[in-house]
This record gives structure tokens, C-alpha cells and sequence, in this order.
């Protein structure tokens, strides 16, 4: 499974662990990680793993990076150390990326941390590989049950309510990041209802409204879910859960605690970072 790394960095940046590993192998390597996670983490006996869903493009997939710039040197930093490597390329950055890193380079900025991006910074997250966020979507579409109230909690600018309302009578999303939420409203239709503020906080009502027949979409930050969280889904009972998650020790601590009153039906790994660990 060994091939020639596509980076002339790789094995000195900090970037990138796995460009040495045929694409195939990288992903077998990954589930594995999260199975044996919510296993040891999760003391799941049994963790239904799917297939993962693997990126259509092993390089050449991130819509944006940040670099650092000190003492004329851009790039990033070494593996393992906080010395900068100047970088003039990166092979898993898009190539619209890269021009802005050329462009960088050629304006001497003074010293500073800098996020190069396809499009405008919005001022709130959006998904690093648009192909992997796009299946991201279909599968959890694909998982949901029509029909009833989604209610969307960790909801940014409405990435899983705003795709998938047609399928519903009421869509309601919960994001403490007030441009998201502006921004999920400002294309908004009348079914869709969004609010800012603590997920936590304002989950119960929210399910409490939804009423029985609501499907949840969990996507929360790499710290996981509050125990507030936990209780208003244990005394609402959403009928089903998809949890998106970006942590695997956080899901396996998450799973364990919804595990007491629902059951895990499937676990489907999403690769969206390629050749990195």
C-alpha cells in the first residue's frame, strides 16, 4: 500500500500524515480509527460501522487553509515542531487556493496567521471540502424519515434545514452564531424558523413545539453535546437521531450517554480530509 507521496514536503510539514498510503488503505486506516474509538471511548459492545464514504478527490479537495508568516517565511509548520517551512504549493489545497498563496507570497505580509479561501470569509463555519459536504448531506437525507418537524441543532447557516425542508412541515434550527442565523434567514421559507442562541438552552422548547414526530440532526462543535442537551432529548424523545459529528472521542462519550434510551443503528465514517490523519 506504500506509493510516492504527490507533496515535495511531506514527511517534514505538519500537514499531511498519510500521503505515503495508497488512497484505498487510508480509508480502511480511518474507519478503523473510529470504530476501535467508539468502542474503547463509547464501551460500545457492538458499533454497527458502514461503509466510509470516501472523497471523489484525494488532492486538490480544500476550499481554504491558513498560513503563517514570520522573519519572509510563509507556509506552515513543521512536523512535530514550531518551526515554519516555506510552502510554495500545497497539492490538497484547490487550485484557486493556491493562486491566493502565490499572491500572498508576492506581497511580503508583514508577520501573522492568514486564511486563504475560495470565496469571501462570511463569518461563520462552513464545511473545508465541498464534494465530502455534499455526501455529508445526502447521506444523512438519506437516513432521515420524511414527514413531521427537523429540528436542527448546531444549525450555522442552516446547512441540513435549508437543504432538506421540502421534505418537512416545519424545519427549526438552533445556532448561537447570529451572522449564521441571519444568514439562514435571509433565504428562508415560511416553514423554516431559526434562532440564535445556546443549543442547550433553547433544545427542550424546541422539541417540546416539534412535537413527537420530529427528526433531530445533531452537528455540534469538536466538544460534543452538553448534558442539558442529553436531558432535553431523553424527556422529548425526538423519533430518530442523525449525529454529525468531527470528533470521534467526543461521539464515543455522546453515543454512550443516548445509548441508555435509543439504539444505534448505523455508524458511516466521511473522509474529509485526505492523506492527513
Amino acid at each position: 500500500d506504500r506509493v510516492e507521496p504527490q507533496c515535495p514536503y511531506f514527511g517534514r510539514c505538519g500537514g499531511c500524515a498519510y500521503q505515503h498510503i495508497a488512497y484505498p488503505a487510508q480509508l480502511a486506516i480511518k474507519s478503523a480509527q473510529v470504530g476501535q474509538t467508539l468502542q474503547r471511548v463509547g464501551k460500545l459492545a457492538q458499533v454497527p460501522m458502514r461503509p466510509i464514504v470516501p472523497s471523489s478527490s484525494p488532492y486538490g479537495y480544500r476550499n481554504r487553509i491558513r498560513v503563517h508568516v514570520a522573519g519572509g517565511v510563509t507556509g506552515f509548520y513543521a512536523a512535530d515542531s514550531k518551526r515554519l517551512l516555506d510552502i510554495e504549493h500545497c497539492p490538497i489545497a484547490s487550485g484557486e487556493v493556491n493562486e491566493r498563496l502565490a499572491g500572498l507570497r508576492q506581497r511580503r505580509m508583514p508577520d501573522g496567521d492568514y486564511a486563504l479561501s475560495e470565496q469571501r470569509k462570511k463569518g461563520f463555519f462552513e464545511q473545508t471540502n465541498h464534494d465530502v459536504a455534499q455526501k455529508m448531506l445526502d447521506v444523512t437525507g438519506s437516513l432521515l424519515a420524511p414527514g413531521g418537524s427537523l429540528v436542527d441543532a448546531y444549525c450555522g447557516a442552516g446547512f441540513f434545514a435549508h437543504h432538506l425542508r421540502d421534505r418537512y412541515d416545519r424545519v427549526f434550527g438552533i445556532e448561537e452564531n447570529e451572522f449564521a442565523v441571519a444568514h439562514a434567514r435571509s433565504r428562508a421559507e415560511p416553514r423554516e424558523h431559526y434562532l440564535a442562541g445556546d443549543v442547550g438552552e433553547h433544545l427542550g422548547g424546541i422539541l417540546k413545539e416539534a412535537g413527537p414526530d420530529a427528526s433531530l440532526v445533531l452537528d455540534p462543535p469538536a466538544a460534543g453535546v452538553a448534558e442539558t442537551v442529553i436531558g432535553a432529548i431523553q424527556e422529548y424523545r425526538p423519533r430518530e437521531i442523525v449525529y454529525v459529528s468531527c470528533n470521534p472521542g467526543t461521539l464515543a462519550r455522546d453515543l454512550s450517554r443516548l445509548s441508555r434510551f435509543y439504539r444505534l443503528e448505523s455508524v458511516i465514517p466521511l473522509d474529509m480530509f485526505p492523506q492527513t490523519a
